[in-house]
């Protein structure tokens, strides 16, 4: 076993690919293990910021969640894709377009090549010099509100939800935080994406930042995954995080 690992290591380097076979159980699958945690947390309900085009949500359906989801996404081509790819599913909601963040108003959104890099933050040149698809294209004024102020549109028994809180917003968490101190309070679950070096500029929320949030709003740690990486260093950029309040 020793000498098989060490030739498909050798083989990986020297071709660029790597294979690996693997039972496909929530130990192999981020997507599955999140899954499975919401059902066994109990989970009705999904608060989807930064949906994009929606593999998010998708990815929780297809593995047997039952419950709702309010998908939030304020760039125009990903919800466009959003709406098409949640047509199928009569839990799915789609919101209006805007982003959410620490106030209402409005936001400037800078919309990268590849959406799913889009954030109300700059992405920093250091990062765009060896991702191309990373850079900013144009941008995009939308509407912004607090998910405090918007979410009872959309779902009318909170007080009844379980709700798993998403956040998937490139640098902008602690905004998103900031605003939706009711959210977080009523929220089971948290799932919220961790920079470990931040790769766009004036990101206020950072590893200890996010670690300390969780432990002073009694979330236990449930699931890590590695999410970005720089391909140049092998650092790790980000990590997703999946949190619980236990009954």
């Amino acid at each position: 076993p020793k000498a098989l690992e060490r030739t498909k290591r050798l083989g990986g380097k020297q071709s660029g690919l790597y294979l690996k076979l693997k039972r496909f159980t929530p130990s192999a699958s981020e997507e599955m293990r999140t899954a499975r945690l919401s059902k066994h947390m109990g989970i009705t309900h999904v608060v989807d910021i930064g949906a994009n085009t929606g593999q998010f949500a998708e990815s929780l359906y297809d593995f047997g969640f039952s419950g709702k989801v309010v998908s939030f996404e304020p760039v125009e081509a990903a919800r466009v894709e959003l709406e098409q790819r949640s047509a199928p599913y009569p839990n799915w909601i789609i919101a209006e377009r805007c982003a959410i963040g620490d106030e209402d108003g409005t936001i400037t959104m800078n919309v990268s090549d590849d959406t799913v890099f889009s954030s109300a933050l700059p992405i920093k040149d250091s990062y765009v010099s060896h991702n191309e698809k990373s850079r900013i294209v144009r941008q995009e004024k939308v509407p912004a509100f607090r998910i405090d102020t918007i979410l009872p549109k959309y779902i009318q028994d909170l007080e009844q939800a379980r709700i798993l809180f998403k956040i998937d917003t490139q640098g902008f968490e602690k905004q998103v935080i900031d605003g939706g101190s009711a959210t977080l309070a009523q929220a089971k679950g948290l799932k919220i994406e961790i920079p470990l070096y931040a790769i766009y500029d004036n990101t206020e929320f950072q590893f200890y930042d996010i670690m300390n949030l969780a432990k002073t709003n009694g979330f236990q740690p449930y699931s890590f995954h590695v999410e970005g990486v720089d391909l140049n260093t092998g650092r790790v950029n980000t990590i997703d995080g999946l949190f619980f309040r236990e009954d």
